[in-house]
Formats: structure tokens, C-alpha cells, sequence
């Protein structure tokens, strides 16, 4: 007798509860109700019936190009005038080798080896440059477009004191910026 009233309490209970839960997840659902759509003024619309093929307008020619210029060669200002204009040729990133002297978390500290670093190279005219690759500073020379010319740099480097120097793949300039020197034009590596 004792297990029957027990049985019939945990039936009255789990009734009781699912009771509970169902009123409780019915009184919170809502209905929910879309704003009606509000009609654009007339002015607002944009016409889009345009169409630029129906114009039927004659196409533009332009003549024929002569041959491009070579680097080095002069422009004329006026077909009869002996006055040229040297062509300016534009400078570009392309991949190429540059050899690291010294690497940094210190920008005063790559700033000082820079300076130092376009001393010991001014009289061969080759660029110094920092470049950032988080988080080191990283104090590079020249503009090689071979590994070769890379090696030959290396070995001139190590010759000036940088022995732990070496070659690494990047980005360089076409028209590399030589440091500027007390009266020297240009030079190599």
C-alpha cells in the first residue's frame, strides 16, 4: 500500500510540473507583426530605362602608335626644333635580393646602424634601408636583381665588417635611392 501512495505522489508531481512548463512557455510566446511598407515618393525612384547602345554614337579611333622609345632615348618638343627632353622613367618594386646587416626590436638602435651602415657604403653608392617586419627592424643594403649580384654585395659587406651579413628575397627598387654623397655622381657595388 505504501508503494502505491508513493507511486500516485510522483504522477500527481510530474503532472503538476508539466502543467507548470506548458502555461509558462505559452504565456511568453507573442505574436509578432511586420511594419507595412511604406511606398517611396515619386522623386526618390531612379530610372534606370537608360540605355547608352541605343544612342548609336560612331566609335572613337585613335592612330596607330610609332614604336615605343628605348630607355635612354630623348623625346623632341617640336618636330623641327633640335631641343629633346630626356625620358623620366618611373620606379618600380619588383622581387629581387637585398643582404640584412642587422635585425632589431630598437628602432633608435636600427636608425644608429643605418646611419652607420650608409658611411661604410658611401664611397661604393649602395642604399640603406630599414624595413619593419613585426616586430624587427631590419637594417638592409642594395637593390639586386640576381643572386649574384646579391653574393657580390654580401662578400663586400663582410669585407667592410658585417661578417654574420647575408641574402635574403624581397622586394626592391628598380631605381635604387643611392645615398647622397659630397660631390660623387654614381657607382656600383
Amino acid at each position: 500500500m505504501f508503494n502505491f501512495l508513493k507511486l500516485r505522489v510522483g504522477i500527481a508531481l510530474v503532472v503538476l510540473t508539466s502543467t507548470i512548463f506548458i502555461f509558462a512557455g505559452c504565456s511568453s510566446s507573442r505574436t509578432v507583426s511586420t511594419p507595412e511598407r511604406v511606398a517611396e515618393p515619386e522623386s526618390n525612384r531612379i530610372d534606370e530605362s537608360f540605355d547608352p547602345v541605343m544612342l548609336q554614337d560612331k566609335d572613337v579611333e585613335f592612330p596607330a602608335s610609332k614604336t615605343p622609345l628605348q630607355s635612354g632615348e630623348k623625346l623632341p618638343l617640336n618636330e623641327g626644333s633640335d631641343t629633346q627632353l630626356p625620358i623620366v622613367v618611373e620606379n618600380k618594386l619588383i622581387e629581387g635580393f637585398r643582404v640584412q646587416l642587422f635585425a632589431t626590436q630598437d628602432i633608435e638602435k636600427a636608425t644608429l646602424e643605418k646611419k652607420e651602415a650608409e658611411f661604410s657604403f658611401a664611397e661604393d653608392q649602395i642604399p640603406v634601408y630599414i624595413e619593419f617586419d613585426s616586430p624587427m627592424y631590419k637594417v638592409r643594403i642594395g637593390d639586386c636583381s640576381t643572386r649574384d649580384e646579391a653574393e657580390q654585395l654580401r662578400e663586400l659587406a663582410r669585407r667592410k665588417g658585417y661578417s654574420t651579413s647575408w641574402i635574403v628575397k624581397t622586394k626592391v627598387n628598380t631605381i635604387p635611392n643611392f645615398p647622397q654623397g659630397e660631390g660623387e655622381d654614381s657607382g656600383g657595388y
